[in-house]
């Protein structure tokens, strides 16, 4: 079957995709970005990891598209969200709980660019959140 994993992203200004480039590099994933491809073969992967970045509240309108039109075929994979957003704190945690819930899909974090950073200078959420995905 190959790769089980698919790291699925949509970026504006970059750190969405910065962030999934990593994500997928450290667990070893395929990487599909919404702004060059939006149509994906899913029946290799087991998990799909999507990302995000927000505007004016929103999941950027590409990801939303997608998850649209492949709900059938989604409904049977693991999925996972992380959001690339402004926020942290409790401020962070509603707006992560409140997308993932309207993007149906549980398991969400989300990552402000303002915490603590490893030596590669991405947070160590992310590193923690990589560490769950491999658990």
């Amino acid at each position: 079957m190959g790769n089980t994993t698919a790291v699925i992203y949509a970026s504006k200004l970059g750190k969405t995709r910065k962030v999934g480039n990593y994500i997928a590099k450290s667990i070893s994933a395929d990487m599909f970005d919404l702004k060059k491809q939006t149509m994906i073969n899913m029946s290799a992967y087991n998990r799909i990891i999507f990302g995000t970045g927000i505007h004016a509240g929103k999941p950027y309108k590409s990801l939303v598209t997608f998850l649209e039109a492949n709900k059938a075929e989604l409904a049977k994979k693991k999925t996972s969200l992380f959001i690339c957003c402004m926020y942290n704190d409790e401020k962070g945690q509603a707006q992560c709980e409140r997308v993932s819930s309207e993007l149906g899909i549980a398991e969400a974090v989300f990552f402000d660019g303002k915490s603590e950073k490893n030596e590669e200078g991405f947070e160590i959420a992310i590193d923690d959140f990589i560490a769950k995905l491999r658990a």
